[in-house]
């Protein structure tokens, strides 16, 4: 036991002894350069990167260092340049498609417009084929002799119309009592009407069976 104390006063005089002897001297001596070297005007700071610089094992890290924030720098600058492009891909995509939905709301006002003007074209033909009919049904009942006078008066598109609507006894009945000339112009402009219907039947007939 005695030993052992001996042993840990030995070590403990020893350490005493570097401190004084060694350390706390260096430790002096270097305040004391560093207050000449302040009091003389020297750039202690510079003077520092220097010795650092000269020491390698100093050196060689600083250089790690300096190449490793240079590294980092360059990443950087890549990672900037690759969001910018992808900020502008995004961008471009948000454009066209934008673009898109414009047009696609542009399509569907046009097929609104152009369903409104179908529309009105079918209900103006629906009014126009009811007062037609309308006009047929006056001359199916007014008698032959007035209906042929003011048939015969009429154009002959207009007259043949009308003609061509009525039913066969009604329409025989007011070409006797038109005059000759006119009933016969009439007569031959029914039948071309009739053949040219009846070669276009035929015609849609042959399409038709050919598919």
């Amino acid at each position: 036991m005695d030993n052992l104390i001996d042993d840990k006063k030995k070590s403990f005089n020893f350490f005493q002894r570097f401190l004084l002897i060694v350390v706390i001297p260096i430790m002096f001596a270097v305040v004391v350069a560093l207050i000449i070297m302040v009091y003389s005007g020297a750039d202690v700071v510079s003077k520092g990167k220097e010795l650092m610089d000269h020491i390698p094992f100093l050196s060689s890290e600083k250089a790690s260092t300096d190449q490793i924030i240079e590294d980092n720098k360059q990443n950087i600058a890549d990672l900037e340049n690759q969001l910018n492009e992808q900020q502008t891909n995004i961008e471009t995509l948000e454009s066209q498609l934008k673009v898109s939905e414009e047009e696609s709301k542009a399509l569907k006002v046009d097929k609104i417009k152009l369903q409104n003007q179908l529309d009105e074209l079918k209900t103006t033909q629906e009014k126009t084929q009811k007062a037609f009919n309308d006009i047929v049904k006056t001359y199916e009942t007014m008698s032959a002799k007035n209906s042929a006078a003011i048939i015969s008066e009429m154009s002959e598109n207009e007259g043949l119309k009308i003609l061509a609507s009525l039913k066969p006894a009604k329409l025989a009945s007011i070409l006797e009592k038109m005059e000759p000339s006119v009933a016969s112009k009439y007569t031959e402009l029914l039948a071309a009407s009739d053949s040219s219907a009846t070669s276009t039947d035929n015609s849609s007939n042959e399409t038709a069976s050919n598919q």
